[in-house]
């Protein structure tokens, strides 16, 4: 049935039983393409597949920000009263249980997790305290104690610029889902961190944002593939005739074409032709085949603008372990260890509000792999030691981490090395000569003493 005549009917139909009415008919061309193609009812107008969320759509952006913020949250973040170091540490209080359940929803893992997403994915971190007495930063008293610390899309954030001057946060909360109602916060009140970018001074400037067309790139590839397999490998055919068809023989033709496909895995029925029909079927081009080789250059594209390296993203061959484990320590030192200590300083403000004199910090030497890196250092170290250099210089020089000796500034030997001609001569018979500190012989004294059991004839 014609779904476009049908829908005249009924509009002639309303417009018999209902003269009075007041809005005006809306014009099939102003209709959009799928409605148009409803009404003649046809297949509705595919554009394909679309790129909205990269996050969600690109396995190599979504594995290698969870990667970075896995390694992160992994990494200890301990309290220490002073300076950082383990000789002082905070283990209880309110400061630990805080940090321990940072919200109801949210525990210590996902509360670093969520900080680093954001700031790969916004380039910004926008976190709101909550207070037992529904204080805020900018109106709390002596009284008011942190009970959470919520963490909101940076995306629902407007900054308010008045004179030049951040004068506000304008929160927008599109409907009774979200954590928190709209409204809005004094700068004072919004704990916000951001990445530098140097094309906006209030926003910072996420990576994704450099990853965006490696990122198109890969999901335009993977889409192709996917309907590929959909189509059980199948361009598609055409159909090739000598003599012109009617629309009659051509949705015939279409509709035998429709009925012969099947669902990826089950094979196709068979098609029979009349009239001189030729069926060809298009094959990959080399075009194509590049197009979907590019894939590993995307990839790689992708790693590099998040500072991960492709081996934890995509090796699961364990017989490169060595491979692995060399990038994975250039991974923790060069990528985690700076953003943790970029995280160290803005977390600064949330560890003062709750103790004035209270450290946070990420005791990245904790890691197994930064232990072992440990261990491979001192036993450079240990060489060094024996070759007569200062304790302290070798401390600086492999950053050994241990503090400042009073005795590391001198040098030591071995005392098994002694130079030639000062080592002391063993006493014959200690019963005949009592003098515990004979004089020293000299060297050719030695030789002379020495040759002769050197030549010794052997018995024959």
């Amino acid at each position: 049935m014609n779904l476009f005549g049908l829908n005249l009917s009924l509009n002639r139909k309303s417009k018999i039983h209902n003269r009075k009415s007041v809005e005006p008919e809306t014009p099939i061309s102003q209709l959009s393409p799928e409605a148009q193609a409803w009404l003649r009812g046809e297949d509705p107008v595919s554009r394909g597949a679309i790129l909205t969320n990269a996050y969600q759509q690109v396995v190599w952006v979504y594995r290698a920000i969870n990667a970075l913020a896995d390694q992160v949250a992994n990494v200890p973040f301990l309290f220490s009263a002073g300076d950082r170091g383990r000789e002082n540490l905070i283990t209880s209080g309110p400061l630990a249980d805080l940090y321990a359940r940072p919200h109801p929803n949210i525990n210590r893992f996902q509360y670093w997790e969520l900080r680093v997403i954001w700031l790969m994915l916004r380039g910004e971190c926008m976190r709101v305290p909550i207070f037992n007495d529904g204080a805020t930063l900018a109106f709390r008293t002596r009284k008011s104690r942190i009970k959470s610390i919520l963490i909101l899309d940076p995306a629902r954030f407007q900054h308010i610029i008045d004179n030049n001057q951040l004068v506000g946060w304008r929160y927008t909360g599109f409907s009774k889902d979200t954590p928190l109602s709209s409204q809005v916060f004094l700068p004072d009140e919004v704990w916000f961190e951001k990445l530098p970018n140097p094309f906006d001074f209030w926003r910072g400037m996420p990576p994704l944002l450099a990853a965006d067309l490696a990122a198109k790139t890969d999901f335009a590839a993977a889409s192709f593939m996917h309907g590929l397999i959909d189509n059980n490998a199948d361009l598609g055919v055409i159909v090739r005739t000598e003599q012109p068809l009617d629309n009659t023989q051509q949705e015939q033709i279409l509709a035998d074409l429709k009925n012969r496909k099947r669902r990826a895995g089950t094979a196709d029925r068979p098609l029979l032709l009349w009239s001189g029909a030729e069926v060809i079927k298009p094959q990959l081009s080399s075009a194509d085949m590049q197009f979907l080789e590019n894939r590993k250059f995307t990839r790689s594209e992708i790693c590099a603008a998040f500072g991960v390296p492709e081996e934890i993203v995509t090796t699961t061959d364990h017989s490169k372990y060595d491979v692995m484990a060399g990038a994975r320590l250039n991974f923790i030192e060069n990528r985690v260890a700076p953003l943790c200590h970029r995280l160290e300083a803005e977390e600064e403000v949330t560890v003062k509000s709750l103790d004035s004199r209270a450290t946070g910090w990420f005791d990245i030497e904790a890691l197994p792999i930064m232990q072992e890196a440990l261990r491979s250092r001192l036993a450079s170290a240990k060489l060094g030691f024996d070759m007569g250099i200062p304790f302290n210089h070798l401390n600086r020089f492999f950053d050994l981490g241990f503090p400042t000796l009073p005795w590391g500034d001198t040098g030591y030997l071995p005392s098994k090395y002694n130079p030639l001609g000062t080592a002391p001569a063993p006493n014959p018979n200690p019963k005949l000569n009592p003098n515990p500190n004979p004089p020293t012989p000299t060297a050719a004294q030695l030789h002379k003493s020495i040759y002769p059991l050197i030549r010794k004839p052997s018995r024959s």
